[in-house]
């Protein structure tokens, strides 16, 4: 488990840091991003540190399950399909809410460009960490309700700096990744419905900041 342990403390560093310098997400509660390199180096550093570092130990998991039938991937497409339309209308409600200062440099199209690269590739790399590498290694050892438990209660407390209503929020969403990677024995529906609330929630930031310039 040593591996795990490193990836969760060297992320947990970076992601006490951003905190301190408001510089967690594009949209922060009550301010404006502190630092965008930091946001940049945030996700850089989930990337190294649940995609790469694992690799050095483990097989990667299935991501293409193959005995998967229609009714599994209907059933995916819909669950991504809500998520997504979840995601665009709570960024609105969000954003209404929290009447926040944008960083210059957040809406120049380089930093964009930089930022969904990342962001897509970290959210990837944080679920196939998450919901394939620890959680499949932990079934082996604890057992499916053990490991689920434990899976849920690290993520909660990553999303601790988050605020009390977005942990609240990390224990059904988290049982429900969980529940759908051991479905399709995979963690690429954790990656997708991931990726459809990350995504859209951050073009609908972009998008309505952008019109307010």
């Amino acid at each position: 488990m040593e591996p795990f342990i490193v990836s969760i403390a060297v992320f947990t560093a970076v992601l006490l840091v951003a905190y301190r310098r408001n510089s967690l997400r594009l949209l922060n509660p009550e301010t404006a991003v502190g630092s965008p390199s930091l946001l940049i180096l945030l996700n850089v550093t989930g990337i190294l540190t649940f995609g790469l570092l694992p690799l050095l130990y483990f097989p990667l998991p299935e991501m293409f399950p193959v005995d998967a039938g229609l009714s599994k991937w209907l059933l995916l497409g819909g669950l991504v399909l809500l998520t997504s339309c979840f995601a665009y209308f709570i960024a609105e409600k969000d954003l209404q809410q929290n009447k926040v200062s944008v960083h210059p440099k957040l809406l120049s199209s380089g930093f964009l460009l930089l930022y969904f690269t990342v962001r897509i590739a970290f959210i990837a790399t944080y679920e196939i960490w998450f919901r394939g590498f620890f959680l499949f290694i932990c079934i082996d050892r604890f057992g499916t309700f053990n490991a689920v438990a434990l899976n849920v209660v690290l993520y909660v407390l990553l999303h601790a700096v988050n605020g009390k209503r977005e942990m609240l929020s990390c224990i059904p969403f988290g049982i429900l990744l969980c529940a759908m990677a051991i479905w399709f024995e995979s963690p690429l529906p954790a990656v997708l419905i991931h990726l459809a609330l990350t995504v859209p929630y951050d073009i609908q930031f972009v998008s309505i900041k952008s019109k307010t310039r």
